[in-house]
């Protein structure tokens, strides 16, 4: 399998081409990006680095090289800046979103689009309808929210963090929803309490505004890279890895017109099924609120 990723010169989409690189999940990673000396500049060393782990191919690439490409990856976007939300990046990154997708529409209509570029729930449905590709092709990068879930829980409970099995839907934002009566500690369910519940909503919350107050400029590079590698390595290896993705939904939880973050079963065309979990009635006002939010977004693009 081959993998193209645009925005392949900036730290989330560098970093992630040679994490999935390492793994030699791939025959090829394409770097394509505005900065060619970065480019060649990244596959230079890359090629060097990755020797003693992977015979997978690190390039510099342009976009007519995307024609054989099994995964387009999307990390590029307007300059990281100081934001109260990620929906603020939805002007900023229209643009960059329009003229991405007309290169995908020119030189590939096969390959599987993962959506990395923020706001990601209204980006991964504009593209679904832009490109008028089947919604199994169409990913939604949420899997952080699930991650920082599960770190949230292991902090706030005391617990070891690889046994705890957790998942966020909803939104890629404010609006996630963490599925707290799902949790599983070493396979087995448990109990997580009301006051519990309110401080893992808080820690998710507060964690954004905390590096957001750091006006670093960069976004969570390395954390959104292996997380992003986790589900390229779901994808070439046809594994059915069940991680939390935005997709175009249909129906499913009786919500359509726009793409939400779901537990999804990951493999080689893409998502193989969506899982629909029961949701409180107060868990269901949540998401209906969040739905509209996004829906508006949506249309005001």
């Amino acid at each position: 399998m081959k993998l193209a990723i645009i925005g392949g010169g900036g730290l989330l989409g560098s970093t992630t081409g040679f994490l999935s690189a390492q793994k030699g999940i791939f025959d090829e990673v394409k770097l394509l990006g505005r900065r060619s000396n970065i480019l060649l500049h990244h596959a230079m060393d890359m090629e060097h680095a990755l020797l003693p782990f992977s015979k997978t191919k690190v390039i510099a690439a342009d976009y007519d090289s995307l024609e054989d490409c099994d995964i387009i990856l999307m990390t590029a976007s307007a300059p990281e800046r100081e934001v109260v939300s990620r929906d603020e990046y939805l002007k900023d990154n229209i643009k960059v979103v329009d003229e991405i997708a007309e290169k995908i529409n020119k030189y590939n209509k096969h390959a599987i689009i993962i959506t990395a570029t923020n706001p990601i729930d209204v980006f991964n449905y504009y593209l679904h309808k832009k490109l008028n590709r089947e919604r199994t092709k169409m990913i939604g990068f949420a899997s952080n929210d699930s991650l920082r879930l599960r770190w949230a829980l292991s902090r706030e409970l005391n617990l070891d963090f690889e046994k705890i099995n957790a998942f966020c839907i909803g939104e890629h934002g404010e609006g996630q929803l963490p599925l707290l009566n799902y949790v599983k500690y070493d396979g087995n369910i448990i109990e997580v309490n009301d006051y519990i519940k309110s401080n893992m909503k808080k820690m998710l919350i507060d964690w954004f505004k905390e590096i957001q107050g750091l006006n670093a400029k960069r976004t969570s590079g390395w954390t959104s890279a292996v997380m992003l590698t986790d589900i390229l390595e779901a994808i070439a290896t046809d594994s059915g890895k069940v991680i939390e993705c935005s997709v175009p939904l249909y129906g499913e939880l009786g919500y359509t017109g726009l793409s939400l973050g779901m537990m999804v079963s990951l493999g080689r065309e893409g998502i193989k099924e969506i899982i629909e979990p029961r949701l409180t009635a107060y868990e269901k006002e949540q998401l209906d609120d969040t739905v509209n939010k996004i829906k508006i977004q949506i249309e005001s693009i």
